[in-house]
């Protein structure tokens, strides 16, 4: 099931997967027991029971709080940097910071510090419950929330270390075959607590859970409470638990009403949302996902980037391209989001050009709306500052497929000369455009040609 992808109200857009919101990985308790260090849970889900089982090593606490913000925010650099294969998410820890929603201050860089590891010490064990879009069949899966944290410097790792963030493959394949959800980052981040954040990523994901936005999502309020990890299975103290979000969903027009039925442990929930609008054009979506980009990534381009002309033109251009087998969806994407490096690709002949297929020439109006594209973002990242410029380096590189080829030095050396005004981004990504028919190494040593030279 291809979940649909969509753009619901202004707003930074993102996206969730969905088997790890639906099954609520992560306790929306703000704070939890020190000996609380393990959990599982056992649901019926249709035709099937579903068990879970959460465990933490090392001497952590299970995931909670703040560690649904990190991982939601892991989960959209991942797809930002195009879903790299090895599932790495490359990102310094204050970028990740943002990327959060949290202020960048000593105390949320200790508390992402711990949740890192909390992700990383925890395992989870699924029976029945994690879909397999591939297969499509619900499967058993057993993994790490976060495989693997790396640091530049590990002894420090402060603020400005560069971390490789390694998801696992479950998730990150999970991720690439487009079994996602739409989430507007910008509401999500404005919710006032991590448990109301929790409450709503977890309730919303079970709104997608039929591939489409339900209007209506019906909990049993003990099963309700189990799956977001409320230590109570009292009734009363549940809905008092969960009063705070419900409160906040409903001021916020997220939830039209909520509507309580029954008794004591048949007490049941119905979750009445506003409904969603806007969809995008279902034809731009599987013409980009048939030309090799991920779901997640098509989705994202077109909820951020809802300009259909420029879709087109973009689409345009990949066909006439005359090379585009390595790696076809990264090309499509870099076409999209820079058209300037492109704009006389129309004039190549395709690769297989026949009397049957004959190429249609671009309209004036295309050149004029590539022309307009390009003068913008060249002023754009003119205008930037160089920490802005430098994230900017470091998303050009993962694109251009050169960051597999760079050492975490190589980087940083990189990231710096850009800090220090020693390193022109626009020259950089000239390299890149005109080193295009190269190998990825050797462009990735053209790239470093251009730092300036140091004093040996």
């Amino acid at each position: 099931m291809l979940v649909p992808l969509i753009q619901s109200a202004p707003g930074q857009k993102g996206h969730d997967e969905l088997n790890v919101a639906q099954l609520s990985l992560i306790s929306a308790q703000s704070r939890v027991p020190a000996d609380y260090t393990s959990w599982t849970r056992t649901y019926l889900a249709g035709d099937k029971t579903v068990t879970v089982t959460c465990t933490a090593i090392t001497g952590q606490v299970v995931p909670h709080g703040l560690d649904n913000d990190v991982m939601v925010a892991i989960i959209n650099l991942y797809i930002a940097d195009g879903c790299p294969e090895d599932g790495t998410v490359r990102v310094s820890l204050h970028q990740l910071l943002l990327a959060a929603g949290l202020q960048a201050s000593a105390h949320y860089y200790r508390e992402v510090r711990g949740c890192l590891r909390r992700l990383q010490s925890t395992s989870y064990q699924i029976v029945q419950g994690w879909w397999s879009q591939g297969r499509q069949r619900y499967t058993d899966a057993t993994f790490n929330y976060l495989w693997k944290v790396t640091a530049t410097r590990e002894d420090e790792y402060d603020a400005s270390s560069t971390l490789e963030i390694r998801l696992p493959d479950e998730v990150a394949q999970s991720i690439r075959q487009g079994y996602v959800k739409p989430l507007d980052l910008s509401l999500y981040r404005e919710l006032s607590s991590p448990p109301v954040r929790a409450v709503y990523r977890v309730l919303d994901a079970l709104r997608w859970e039929s591939g489409a936005a339900q209007d209506r999502v019906e909990v049993n309020l003990l099963e309700w409470g189990e799956r977001l990890s409320i230590y109570s299975k009292e009734p009363d103290k549940i809905r008092r638990v969960l009063q705070p979000a419900h409160h906040e969903l409903v001021e916020r027009g997220i939830l039209q009403t909520i509507e309580l039925e029954g008794k004591g442990k048949t007490q049941k929930l119905t979750y009445v949302f506003t409904p969603v609008e806007h969809l995008p054009d279902p034809e731009l979506l599987q013409a980009l996902i048939q030309r090799g980009m991920y779901p997640a990534v098509a989705g994202k381009y077109l909820t951020d980037q809802p300009d259909l002309s420029a879709i087109r033109l973009a689409l345009g251009r990949f066909d006439a391209y005359p090379s585009k087998k390595n790696n076809a969806g990264a090309l499509l994407r870099d076409m999209l989001m820079h058209p300037e490096r492109y704009a006389e690709v129309a004039s190549f002949p395709p690769a297989a050009e026949t009397k049957a297929t004959p190429r249609k020439k671009p309209s004036a109006t295309d050149e004029s709306e590539a022309a307009s594209v390009e003068a913008q973002q060249r002023a754009e990242l003119q205008t930037l500052p160089r920490e802005k410029q430098a994230e900017r380096l470091e998303r050009q590189l993962s694109f251009s497929g050169v960051t597999l080829h760079l050492t975490v030095m190589m980087r940083d050396q990189l990231r710096a000369a850009v800090l220090n005004g020693q390193l022109s981004v626009p020259q950089v990504i000239q390299t890149l455009a005109r080193t295009m028919p190269l190998s990825a190494p050797e462009r990735a040593a053209a790239v470093l040609a251009l730092l300036p030279e140091t004093d040996s």
